[in-house]
């Protein structure tokens, strides 16, 4: 157990020893931990798990796969395409409970071994207004 009175060095070398005995997996896992926790500090907008079907194009191809989540900012692709980050993507996705397609241009910001990360790019206040209105939909639901 760790002393709350050690000093920066001494908690930097014990975790440093508490490192070295982990397996490759373990280390793994400790990494994906403190990468989930670093995020939930950074978020400015709440997640909420929004499985559904999206058609994408990235460059002059064209992709279908699935939303895993979905915030006010943006919403993550669950794929095992290969992309970049700051790759352009123009996405098209059904409103629930509608027959009106949701049409959306953003950015790739982060790449994932299951998926990818994308920033919305908001190009107008109608576009804003029916984004603001589908989040809150499913977020509420």
């Amino acid at each position: 157990m760790v002393n709350n009175e050690l000093g920066r060095d001494e908690v930097r070398a014990y975790l440093f020893r508490l490192l070295n005995d982990m397996s490759d997996e373990e280390l793994r896992q400790l990494l994906k931990e403190l990468e989930e926790r670093q995020n939930k500090k950074q978020r400015k907008y709440f997640r909420k798990g929004f499985l559904t079907a999206i058609d994408y194009n990235v460059g002059d191809r064209y992709y279908r796969d699935f939303i895993k989540d979905l915030s006010g900012s943006g919403l993550f692709i669950k794929t095992s395409q290969t992309f970049s980050v700051g790759q352009t993507i123009l996405m098209t996705f059904m409103y629930p409970d509608n027959q009106k397609p949701f049409r959306i241009n953003g950015e790739i910001i982060r790449i994932h071994e299951d998926g990818i990360g994308v920033k919305f790019k908001i190009e107008s206040r109608v576009q804003e207004a029916a984004l603001k209105s589908l989040v809150d939909m499913i977020q509420s639901g």
